[in-house]
């Protein structure tokens, strides 16, 4: 037993620590801080310590748990929401509330639960490290295959199938150095990658149903990506825009941003400011219909280029990005819709409140109809120092909508507590904070999901618990969580854990990939993770590099990204398994050319470059096709050219020659006009805003037009190209763009997108005959 000699934040030096290795688990103070040791010197260590050392001082007793940071692999990971260091989030919150307390842990796993296992061996059979043994059904969706650990080779003396709990002994293997008892569960260092036996090269595609990336951006499974973009990401409130305080009081969301910032921590970053506040902030939020006290920890202020204007009947208003949440009443039901999206006659929630400190006029007789909705409820808040205060949900219809463009602040407030939204706006309106992030996870051709909240807004990752477990995986029906992991670590957490939860969700990948199984990854953000590491490595008083960060970050992303990869896995029957990580960078301001972003796109083979513009003008996804790229392309042309169309590769080429040229062209029209352009050129332009609006532009809310297969994505593109030459055809003949505007065909091509996967393929034959015989007909009436 070891004793503090110094505190350092969440780093501490401890000495005379007996067996001491790096690595090792440790745990620190009376209280059992969890930390992990990170230097050695003599009889001096360092820890890096997981959890708030507040409190702990000089003298404090630190023990050693003689094991490195460890993962517990076995059935019951897939559903769970851990934490960074894999405590089970829902577990603690039932036995200790709604904050963890500190020190304390729980199995990862549930110890109790009896799992039905089918062993696939019997006694006398020889196995090898990696080997299937047996078979639990794990979930409805996902079967999880119970493998020899490595390390551990031999003959089976006992194997049986039954009822087992993750200790029990379900059978031994008689290897060289004795006999080895095999459980349901496994333990394995997170910071040490687990072996494959061969690594395949990246040809076969992750298909995730959305066009400007499985036709332009694809990634191959196992592959890398990297997805900059800025904090905030424009999802924000303009400064006028009034917030609704706990003590019943309104104040300007931009002088509440000026007053926190006084006493808060601020992160700076290129037209963006973070404050992080060392006092809660009182609000109200919204949650199933009721208004409930709610605190924010950040205040965040950054730029957008357009706003969104939104007036109701009872005089409320609101301005917003166009990107924006706001929620919608439709038939008894409350949905979210982005502002850009809001139409007069939508009833948007609102809220009310009675007595002298109404905030607008609003009849008794409105608010009493509304209140007969199973959807308006009321609470009576009681506010410290004041009277109760009585809140009413109603929906408000909406009468004007504008669209007001030029660059303009905008504020964010997080809402760790609940993570949706907050009342705010002229008259009191229900306001989204978050964006959610689930488009990948849903429709990637991935077996498996783990996503890892890295220090992001306590907000976003509160969104993605509350979303994830109400989402249905398409393929199944059944709920997405029954073959997703989450792991939480948000910005309001000591930093160090940022660093053990990349870790801890790349290893739980690395298992499920070695099952046989291709594993999504989404990492959010790394961006954090570096700072985390920014923070330790200023506190240990190493040599900083660029902008601070320390001289090794570049190898710690390269070492991360390069536990991805297709593989032959560990095993004796060369079963193959992937994982394709997805790391978000969060740049300062979108500013790429920060360490961060740079060292990650010199590892990574994708890079989706997220831009506000398009964003801002309704084209989702805002993948910039100019500014994106994909190295898989030529790697994945042999599998596109057998599996989809023999010609995927002139199609991708002609594509993207029109995109680009098109880029070259809005110069030229800028100095001279468009009608000033040859007729060909007009042409260019004309295909590329096809290309654009009917093929790259998708929507996640559409039932049809939310997954696309490959086999319409070809079909879309090719029309829109088939279309082209057509329309050079009639040019070359002294037709112009005015007469071919009217061919009836076109005005097909932009309703491609409602037509169901199955009744495309006629769609598209028929189209196509309709696009060649418009172009005849009108050569023929020449």
């Amino acid at each position: 037993m070891g004793k503090i000699s110094r505190i350092s934040g969440p780093v501490v030096i401890a000495e005379d620590l007996e067996d001491i290795k790096m690595y090792d688990v440790v745990r620190v103070g009376e209280i059992g801080l969890i930390g992990e040791v990170i230097k050695i010197e003599g009889n001096r260590s360092t820890i890096q310590v997981y959890e708030d050392t507040s409190g702990i001082k000089p003298g404090e007793k630190v023990l050693n748990e003689n094991h490195p940071l460890s993962v517990t692999l076995g059935p019951g990971l897939l559903g769970s929401i851990y934490d960074g260091i894999q405590r089970p989030l829902d577990v603690i919150r039932e036995k200790t509330g709604d904050f963890i307390k500190r020190g304390y842990s729980a199995s990862p796993l549930n110890t109790e639960k009896k799992w039905d296992f089918r062993a696939l061996c019997k006694a006398g059979d020889e196995v090898t490290e990696g080997q299937i043994l047996g078979e639990v059904q794990e979930t409805g969706i996902i079967n999880h295959k119970v493998m020899v650990p490595f390390g551990i080779s031999g003959k089976v003396t006992q194997l049986k199938s039954g009822n087992f709990t993750i200790n029990d002994i379900i059978g031994k293997i008689k290897t060289e150095k004795g006999e080895k008892e095999i459980k349901l569960s496994q333990e394995w260092p997170v910071r040490v990658a687990r072996k494959v036996e061969k690594k395949l090269a990246p040809e076969v595609p992750l298909l995730t149903g959305q066009r400007v990336i499985d036709t332009f951006f694809p990634v191959a499974k196992g592959g890398t990506v990297a997805v900059p973009g800025p904090f905030g990401s424009g999802k924000c409130v303009s400064g006028k825009t009034p917030v609704l305080l706990g003590d019943s009081s309104e104040i300007l969301i931009e002088d509440l941003f000026v007053q926190l910032k006084k006493t808060g921590v601020t992160e700076y970053g290129k037209d963006e400011q973070i404050v992080y506040l060392t006092k809660p902030l009182s609000l109200f939020s919204m949650v199933d219909g009721k208004i409930v006290r709610s605190t924010s920890s950040v205040i965040y202020r950054g730029k957008s280029s357009a706003m969104v204007n939104v007036k109701t009947e009872s005089g409320r208003g609101v301005s917003v990005t166009p990107i924006h949440k706001l929620f919608v009443e439709y038939e008894g039901k409350i949905s979210e819709k982005m502002a850009i999206n809001i139409r007069p006659g939508d009833r948007i929630m609102s809220v009310g409140m009675n007595g002298s400190r109404e905030r607008i006029d609003i009849s008794r007789s409105e608010i009493d109809s509304y209140a007969k909705s199973p959807l308006n409820r009321m609470l009576q808040e009681t506010v410290s120092g004041s009277t109760n205060i009585p809140l009413q949900i109603f929906s408000d219809v909406v009468v004007e909508v504008s669209v007001e463009m030029g660059d303009t602040y905008v504020y964010d407030l997080s809402v760790p507590d609940y993570g949706s939204n907050f009342i705010g706006g002229n008259g009191g309106i229900v306001l989204h904070n978050t964006v959610v992030q689930h488009q990948l996870s849903k429709w990637a051709d991935s077996d498996i999901v783990v996503y890892v909240g890295c220090g992001e807004r306590g907000n976003e990752m509160t969104e993605i618990l509350t979303t994830f477990p109400e989402l249905q995986d398409p393929r199944s029906g059944r709920p997405l969580m029954e073959r997703t992991v989450l792991i939480a670590n948000t910005s309001n957490m000591p930093v160090a854990a940022r660093e053990a939860s990349i870790y801890t969700g790349i290893t739980i990948a690395e298992y499920y990939r070695d099952m046989g199984y291709n594993v999504a990854l989404m990492a959010d953000s790394t961006s954090r993770w570096a700072e985390a590491l920014r923070e330790i490595s200023g506190r240990l008083e190493e040599m900083p590099g660029e902008e601070g960060y320390p001289a090794y970050l570049g190898r710690r992303l390269s070492e991360f990204y390069e536990r991805s990869g297709n593989a032959i896995v560990k095993s004796n029957d060369e079963r193959t398994g992937s994982i394709t990580i997805v790391g978000a960078v969060s740049p300062p301001g979108g500013d790429i050319s920060e360490p961060v972003s740079q060292n990650t796109l010199r590892v990574t083979r994708v890079f989706w470059a997220l831009d506000a513009s398009l964003a801002s003008r309704r084209h989702f996804p805002s993948i910039n096709w100019l500014n994106s790229y994909s190295l898989y392309q030529g790697d994945l042309l042999k599998w596109y050219s057998e599996n989809i169309a023999k010609d995927w590769g002139s199609i991708y080429k002609e594509s993207m020659g029109i995109l680009q040229k098109e880029s070259e062209l809005q110069e030229v029209v800028q100095l001279v006009g468009f009608d000033a352009l040859p007729e060909k050129e007009k042409s260019v332009l004309d295909i590329a805003r096809m290309i654009r609006e009917d093929f790259l532009q998708q929507s996640a809310f559409d039932d049809i037009d939310q997954y696309c297969s490959m086999e319409k994505q070809y079909g879309m593109i090719s029309l829109i190209l088939e279309m082209g030459r057509q329309q050079i055809l009639a040019l070359d003949k002294g037709f112009t763009m005015t007469q071919i505007s009217s061919m009836p065909s076109r005005e097909k091509i932009s309703r491609m997108k409602e037509v169901p996967e199955d009744k495309f393929k006629d769609f598209q034959e028929q189209l196509r005959k309709e696009i060649i015989g418009d172009v005849a007909k009108l050569t023929e009436a020449q």
